[in-house]
């Protein structure tokens, strides 16, 4: 059996932040489309990217935002992902349905989905769905909340809103947003309550306690695939990957809409779609979606005991990585980047 991977991107715009920075829209934050640059650095760069290597991917995409910035970009970004065929699930962040909060005067939602009692869990999630695919996106069946801020209560209103495979179980955020916990979890596909699954982010514990989470701005390329092959080794038959719909670039300035291309990340997100298509005898990128499916026909139904074990990290990698995230932020500071679209 090979080792599944999903590639997933959260796909959001950005409410008010701190006293000075205004809230982005789908043009900055989604298309990635900067008067400085020829080609859009967001959704549209993630597809191309994956699909020179072949790939689909998963993209959980915000759908309460569009209350502030409107249907209409949120209707274009869900239509071209569909129509190139990829996976559109559902994200929400509820702060965002007044991003402009503070101008207006208002207080900020609370963003984490677990903080609502399970009634408005499911409005939310069933508002979010039928927002989705009023916007063109043929079924949604996934679910990821906004900073993994998911509890116990929304595998019930996930079920509610008939919803079958929830993304958000991740031991990183333990300590932050994510208030799931389940004695039977695995470490990849496991049952959650109310005959939801849970596809859990991948995790990997660092020497000396931790979790880090694998994620395209987070780790290496080095420590993405040490990572897929010592999973494998262990039998987890799922890994899930989390990016952004911004990650692969650098927003200068957002009143300018001025941007480049983040090199490091660009190239690590490319360097994985590289490594997937060679090594496709030990890995298959599928998508939530396509997953969903099968759960719902009944063509797909996992059985315990689940793998609860997780890779440990390479401490050398980890050594390796500290000077790429460092070139990364001088190349944020300098406002410069090399020509790698």
């Amino acid at each position: 059996m090979r080792t599944r991977v999903y590639i997933t991107v959260d796909v959001e715009c950005a409410e008010e932040r701190g006293q000075n920075q205004p809230a982005q829209g789908y043009d900055l934050r989604v298309f990635g489309r900067f008067k400085n640059q020829d080609r859009e650095l967001g959704i549209g760069l993630l597809m191309r990217e994956l699909e020179a290597f072949g790939i689909r991917g998963t993209f959980f995409t915000e759908a309460l935002g569009s209350h502030t910035f409107g249907r209409a970009g949120l209707t274009e970004a869900c239509r071209e992902m569909v129509r190139r065929g990829h996976d559109v699930q559902l994200h929400t962040h509820p702060i965002q349905r007044v991003a402009n909060y503070r101008s207006r005067g208002e207080p900020a939602a609370n963003d984490d989905i677990g903080s609502y009692d399970v009634a408005t869990q499911t409005a939310i999630l069933r508002e979010g769905t039928q927002i989705l695919e009023a916007c063109g996106v043929p079924k949604v069946l996934g679910f990821r909340a906004g900073n993994f801020g998911a509890n116990n209560g929304t595998w019930e209103a996930m079920a509610n809103a008939g919803l079958v495979v929830s993304s958000n179980y991740n031991p990183c955020y333990f300590q932050k947003n994510c208030k799931m916990r389940l004695d039977d979890a695995g470490s990849g596909l496991f049952a959650g309550p109310h005959g939801v699954w849970e596809l859990p982010i991948s995790t990997f514990t660092e020497r000396g306690g931790g979790e880090r989470h694998v994620q395209i701005t987070a780790v290496s390329l080095a420590e993405t695939i040490d990572y897929l092959v010592k999973a494998r080794a262990l039998g987890l038959h799922e890994v899930t990957i989390v990016t952004h719909s911004f990650e692969l670039c650098h927003i200068d300035s957002i009143t300018n809409a001025l941007g480049r291309p983040n090199t490091v990340n660009l190239l690590r997100f490319r360097g994985l779609c590289r490594f997937l298509k060679e090594n496709a005898a030990d890995f298959e990128v599928d998508t939530v979606g396509a997953l969903a499916e099968r759960i719902v026909s009944g063509k797909e139904a996992p059985k315990g005991p689940f793998v609860k074990a997780r890779p440990e990290g390479s401490f050398k990698e980890k050594l390796l990585r500290l000077p790429e995230q460092a070139l990364k932020r001088l190349e944020s500071r300098a406002r410069w980047a090399p020509v790698v679209v």
